[in-house]
């Protein structure tokens, strides 16, 4: 019963100690960010907020050149165009890419011949 009293009393003793040295450490932290001038006041500063006096800022523009590099390269890209309906005529250019030509018809003067057909006078 006396050893388990004894350490109970360490140990109470010890978290004592950490409590006031953890304690300590943040008390002198805090003054040395309040306190940086030499005699121990606090600085601080003051902002002008009249508007009697008026700043003008000066406004310089700097150029700055660069050399660029002196290698061309050259890319290649090979681009597949498709006739899906397989009448010559590439799909991006038909009006009709699922239709053959062929087998389309305008007669406008109903004479019954393909107009692409007929000779103009």
């Amino acid at each position: 019963m006396k050893k388990t009293k004894k350490y109970s009393y360490f140990l109470v003793i010890s978290l004592i100690a950490l409590s006031a040295l953890s304690v300590y450490k943040y008390v002198l932290a805090d003054n040395e960010t309040e306190s940086d001038s030499e005699d121990g006041k606090p600085v601080t500063s003051v902002i002008n907020t009249s508007p009697a006096k008026k700043s003008t800022k000066k406004t310089e523009t700097v150029t700055e050149y660069r050399k660029l590099s002196d290698t061309v390269t050259q890319v290649l890209t090979t681009i597949t165009r498709h006739d899906s309906d397989g009448d010559g005529i590439y799909d991006d250019e038909d009006p009709h890419p699922t239709i053959n030509e062929y087998f389309i018809v305008v007669d406008d003067n109903l004479n019954g011949i393909d107009d692409r057909y007929e000779q103009t006078p």
